[in-house]
């Protein structure tokens, strides 16, 4: 709002001073309002103004404002009629002709009523007050129109303060709050930072238009990786299915209708520029990428790697929920389960049933298409011996060593191909799990 203008019309309102319209007309068009709709509400005011001061609740009052206040004319509405009934509604025939000469009986006529030397200070008071009302409507609506067609859009708000429960952001001229429910747990914000959140829903309510954003929702993943991917914006790729506990990890199934297009490779970008740009976001969450399959022993499948997974079996539950056991040797069981029993509950998630882990000692089944889908080239390493036990390895803490060992992770065997991320998933430090993984590989280079 531009200060001077606003306390130039109080001014002209308060002192009567002339170009009232005028005034209205130049703020109108500065905010954006109707002026037919501001002069009439101010008229309406002013009228209900009068009848409380000067009048009766049964009077009829039409104001027309002039260029000034003092050009303000009110009258008295009455019907034409040959007997008077209502002294404050009705008028005689004979009396109405005075004022229109080819008034008719049933016609309604403008009885000039005579002004009070009070009531242009009354009106001026009473037109500032609907005008400074008006500003305030018409900014809210504004504002909720302008927000309205960006649901479902991420935005960048500004932190301006932050407490246990809310962050207080900024956004666009906007004051909301980002609540803790929908804060990525383990987040922390400072005063200044800018952020991105997901407009979810936009209301209007007295006190103005109310933001409805958040981070942890599965929306605000995929608005994160549309802004990255072009060809998701082009709708040539896109997120089939999607499982998050937010601030832990995220497992996304994503498809392509083009078949030259890798999707995964879409979203991950050239040495994973994209996917980085996303979890820069998300802080600590993890991302995994995966192909979707129509088949969920193929999904399931490719959401539980790098665990390989000996047999699936798909029943129906005691309460006829489907379910699904998975069988895994003892030394892949952690890491089919994940920290917490987050990996399988997301994997879960992702095909809509509940897994259960089965320990295992059997074949692997031979199922080609159901192998999980590999992203990069696999790398040839030398083929070691099941026995060779991971305490052969150089550079590992013992402590490391004999946590391992307690989760089944006892053979060297079982470290082929394991990324530190995934390794840490078990239960050890993102640097314990790189040490691992540095002396398998040291080890296989032998």
């Amino acid at each position: 709002m531009k200060l001077s203008i606003f306390l130039k019309l109080l001014l002209l309102l308060t002192y009567m001073q002339s170009h009232l319209q005028a005034a209205i007309n130049q703020l109108c068009a500065e905010k954006n309002l109707d002026p037919e709709t501001v002069i009439e509400a101010i008229q309406n005011a002013i009228a209900i103004a009068y009848k409380k001061d000067f009048g009766t609740a049964g009077l009829q009052i039409q104001v027309h404002l002039g260029d000034d206040i003092s050009e303000m004319r009110i009258f008295e509405v009455r019907t034409v009629v040959k007997k008077v009934e209502d002294v404050e509604i009705d008028i005689t025939e004979k009396d109405a002709k005075k004022i229109r000469p080819d008034v008719k009986i049933g016609e309604s006529v403008f009885v000039p009523v005579p002004p009070h030397e009070a009531f242009g200070r009354i009106a001026a008071q009473t037109a500032k007050h609907v005008i400074s009302q008006k500003l305030q409507e018409a900014e809210r609506e504004m504002l909720f129109q302008k927000f309205k067609d960006r649901e479902g859009e991420l935005l960048t708000a500004r932190v301006q303060k932050t407490d246990r429960d809310c962050a207080l952001l900024d956004i666009d001229g906007i004051t909301t709050m980002l609540y803790s429910r929908t804060q990525i747990p383990g987040e922390n914000f400072f005063t200044g930072q800018r952020i991105r959140v997901y407009l979810d829903k936009v209301e209007l309510t007295p006190k103005g238009p109310q933001l409805r954003i958040t981070r942890t929702s599965r929306e605000f993943i995929e608005a994160l990786f549309e802004q990255e991917i072009p060809e998701m914006r082009e709708g040539v790729v896109y997120v089939a299915k999607m499982a998050r506990e937010p601030g832990v990890r995220c497992k996304i199934a994503v498809e392509s209708d083009d078949q030259s297009v890798d999707p995964v490779g879409a979203f991950v970008g050239q040495r994973g520029s994209r996917i980085n740009t996303v979890m820069e976001e998300v802080g600590d969450e993890r991302l995994d990428i995966i192909q979707n399959y129509d088949d969920p022993k193929k999904l399931l499948i490719a959401a539980l790697a790098p665990a390989k997974i000996a047999k699936v079996e798909f029943f129906k539950g005691e309460k006829k929920e489907d379910r699904v056991k998975i069988y895994v040797r003892e030394e892949e069981r952690a890491v089919a389960i994940g920290r917490g029993g987050q990996n399988v509950r997301l994997a879960g998630h992702l095909v809509g049933m509940q897994v259960d882990v089965i320990t295992f000692d059997g074949p692997i089944e031979e199922d080609e298409s159901a192998k999980a889908p590999v992203t990069k080239d696999k790398k040839v390493v030398k083929e070691v011996s099941e026995k060779v036990t991971i305490d052969k390895l150089e550079g590992v803490e013992e402590d490391i060593i004999k946590t391992l060992m307690e989760l089944g992770l006892s053979q060297v065997k079982q470290f082929e191909g394991m990324k530190a991320k995934d390794l840490a998933e078990i239960g050890i430090t993102i640097e314990q799990a790189e040490s691992v993984v540095k002396a398998v590989a040291k080890f296989l280079k032998r």
